[in-house]
C-alpha cells in the first residue's frame, strides 16, 4: 500500500508540471507585418491606384491622354483610376509648369515631352529610368527598333515613344503643272529628291521661275516654318551638318555645313521666293496660306495635314481638297547625289521618380504604359493626328494601312534624324538659331553669322562642343 500511494502522488505531479508547462508555453506567433501593426487581410483583389498623366496637345491630339485613359481598363495588375491635363498651351509654358511641379514634389505620374527633354529631366531627378519597364512587358517588344534611339541618355532608356513623325517638303502639283510640268514629272519628285537628283538648289530655281511667271504672287514660291524649331536643322543636315558624336558624348558643329545652311535661309529671301522678314508670321496666316494652295513649296509636319483639314479648309472637302493638290517629299538635300531626309521628333511618355511625384506610383504607371503601346490605342492617337505610328506591326494594322498619307510617307522614317539628347543642347539650338536669324534677315552675312556661331558656342561650351 505504501509504494502505490507514492506511486500515485508521482503521477499526480507529472500531471501538473505538465498543466503549469502548458499554461506558460507562448502562443504561435503570427506572421510578422511590420511594427505595431495588425495582421493584414488577404487580398481582395489588385490594388487601387490613381495616376495622373501631362501631355501637350491641341484638340486634334487629345488621344495623347484620351489613350491612356482607355487604355487603363485593359490593365490586369492594377484597379487604375486615371485623370490628367491636356495642356494646349506653347511647349516652353508646359515645361516650365512640368518643373516647377516636379521642384516642388508635385508632378504627375506619367508626363509627356519632347524626346530632347529626356536628359535634362534624368539627370534632375524627375524621371525614373525605364528599361526594367521595357523588359516587363511584351508590349514593348513591338516598338520600332530605331525610335528607343531617341529615349536614351548615357546608354540607357528612360521613356517609351508615344508618336512620331515626318517633316516632308510639301508641294502644289497644281502650281507645277501650270509651269507645265506633265503628271508624270509631278509624281516622280519624291523619289528625285529621295535619290539626290533634286536638291535645293533645283527647289529654288523652280520656285523662283513660278515667281517670274506668275503662277504664284512674289514671295510665294517657298515657304518654311515662321516660328522657332528644330525644322531649320534639316537644311544644316542637307549641307552635310551633324549634331552629336555617341562615342564623345559630345556636340558637334560643322563650320563649312554651318555656312551653307545660313546661305540657304539668306538666298530665299534675296532670290525673292521668301517674304522678307519672315520669322515671327503668325501660325494662323502660315497654315491659312499653304493649306489655300497660294505657295508652291512649303516645308512642315504631316501633324499639321488633320490640323489643315479640320480647322482651316474642311468648308472646302478637307482632307479630299489637300489630296487634290498637295504632293509630298523628303527635305531635298542641298549636294547632288545624296539622298534626301528628314528630321523625326518623337514624343515620349516618361514615368515621374518619387522624388517628383510624392508618390510609389512607378510600376502601375509601367503597366498603364505598356497598355497604351498597342496598335489599337496608338493607331487612334495616329489616325486622328496624322502622326506615323511608333509600331512595327501598325504598317498592317488595318486602321493604320488604309490612311493614305501615313501609309504614303511611312517610308521616311528609313531616311530620318533625331537631335541629340544632350544636356547642353538646348544652349546650342538657341546660339545657331539666333544666328540664323541674323543671317535670313540680312543683319549679318552667312559667312559671319557662322563664324560668330561658331565663336559663341566655343564660348558658352567650351570643350562639350566639337568644332569640325
Amino acid at each position: 500500500m505504501r509504494i502505490g500511494r507514492w506511486r500515485w502522488v508521482g503521477i499526480a505531479l507529472m500531471v501538473l508540471s505538465l498543466t503549469v508547462a502548458a499554461c506558460a508555453a507562448p502562443t504561435p506567433a503570427a506572421p510578422a507585418t511590420g511594427v505595431g501593426e495588425a495582421p493584414a487581410a488577404p487580398p481582395e483583389g489588385p490594388a487601387e491606384v490613381e495616376l495622373t498623366v501631362w501631355v501637350q496637345g491641341n484638340e486634334v491630339e487629345h488621344w495623347r491622354l484620351d489613350g491612356p485613359i482607355l487604355a487603363a481598363e485593359q490593365v490586369t495588375d492594377y484597379k487604375l483610376k486615371v485623370t490628367g491635363i491636356r495642356d494646349d498651351a506653347g511647349w516652353a509654358d508646359y515645361k516650365k509648369k512640368f518643373t516647377l511641379a516636379a521642384e516642388a514634389g508635385e508632378a504627375p505620374d506619367i508626363v509627356l515631352s519632347g524626346h530632347e527633354d529626356v536628359p535634362v529631366w534624368a539627370n534632375a531627378g524627375y524621371i525614373v529610368e525605364f528599361t526594367e519597364c521595357k523588359a516587363r512587358y511584351p508590349e514593348f517588344d513591338d516598338v520600332i527598333e530605331s525610335l528607343w534611339d531617341s529615349t536614351m541618355w548615357q546608354g540607357k532608356i528612360w521613356a517609351v515613344p508615344q508618336d512620331t513623325e515626318a517633316r516632308p517638303m510639301f508641294f502644289n502639283k497644281t502650281k507645277l503643272q501650270e509651269l507645265g510640268w506633265s503628271e508624270e514629272e509631278i509624281a516622280a519628285l519624291p523619289d528625285r529628291i529621295r535619290t539626290g537628283d533634286f536638291t535645293l538648289d533645283d527647289l529654288i530655281a523652280t520656285a523662283k521661275e513660278a515667281v517670274e511667271k506668275g503662277v504664284v504672287e512674289p514671295g510665294y514660291g517657298y515657304w518654311h516654318r515662321p516660328r522657332k524649331g528644330g525644322d531649320f536643322l534639316q537644311y544644316y543636315f542637307s549641307y552635310g551638318g551633324r549634331l552629336y558624336d555617341p562615342e564623345q558624348d559630345k556636340l558637334v558643329v560643322v563650320r563649312d555645313a554651318l555656312e551653307k545652311w545660313y546661305a540657304f535661309q539668306r538666298r530665299v529671301v534675296e532670290e525673292g521666293i521668301t517674304p522678307a522678314n519672315f520669322i515671327g508670321t503668325e501660325w494662323s496666316i502660315w497654315h491659312d496660306t499653304v493649306s489655300h494652295g497660294k505657295a508652291l513649296f512649303w516645308n512642315g509636319g504631316i501633324w499639321q495635314w488633320a490640323d489643315w483639314a479640320a480647322n482651316y479648309v474642311k468648308d472646302l472637302g478637307g482632307q479630299e481638297y489637300l489630296f487634290s493638290f498637295v504632293g509630298y517629299a523628303l527635305q531635298p538635300s542641298g549636294v547632288k547625289g545624296q539622298p534626301g531626309g528628314t528630321l523625326s521628333h518623337p514624343l515620349v511618355y516618361m514615368i515621374t521618380s518619387e522624388k517628383a511625384s510624392g508618390k510609389k506610383n512607378q510600376d502601375a504607371a509601367c503597366a498603364l504604359l505598356a497598355k497604351t503601346t498597342t496598335p489599337e490605342i496608338n493607331t487612334l492617337h495616329a489616325v486622328g493626328s496624322t502622326h506615323l505610328g511608333i509600331l512595327k506591326s501598325q504598317a498592317n494594322f488595318p486602321e493604320y494601312a488604309n490612311d493614305r498619307l501615313l501609309s504614303e510617307t511611312l517610308y521616311m522614317l528609313d531616311y530620318n534624324y533625331y537631335q541629340p539628347n544632350h544636356v547642353m543642347y538646348g544652349p546650342y539650338f538657341d546660339i545657331v538659331w539666333d544666328f540664323m536669324v541674323k543671317a535670313e534677315n540680312g543683319e549679318m552675312s552667312p559667312s559671319d553669322a557662322a563664324r560668330g556661331a561658331v565663336e559663341l558656342l566655343q564660348t558658352e561650351l567650351g570643350d562639350v562642343v566639337i568644332v569640325e
